[in-house]
């Protein structure tokens, strides 16, 4: 099994960091196998030749940043499969990193 990690940070609080990275999974479509506050595991792919994985998300408070970290793991080991692993994880944190942009929604009149 082949494992990377990814770690930055974001200016938003916790809860709102929380929430884009909710976003940012469903954005891409990934099944989420599990879910709390401050963690989101989410599954890629179905079958041995989908290259399936699996990336953990993260939410951690640091002064007054908060931090994400992806965990990610995918069956087998090698270039290929580090590359695919490699492209999800960098999906999924250029996904994160424009939820956590977008203005946040105006409340209702």
């Amino acid at each position: 099994m082949t494992k990377l990690h990814d770690e930055f940070t974001l200016t938003l609080p916790p809860e709102e960091t929380s929430s884009a990275c909710r976003r940012a999974v469903e954005a891409t479509g990934w099944n989420v196998r599990e879910e709390g506050p401050d963690r989101i595991v989410a599954k890629i792919g179905v079958a041995l030749t989908r290259n399936p994985s699996k990336i953990e998300v993260l939410v951690a408070e640091s002064g007054d940043q908060t931090v994400v970290r992806l965990n990610g793991s995918i069956l087998g080991v090698g270039p290929l499969q580090k590359g695919h692993l490699t492209a999800e994880m960098s999906r999924l944190r250029t996904e994160i990193e424009a939820a956590a942009a977008e203005e946040p929604a105006a409340p209702p009149p």
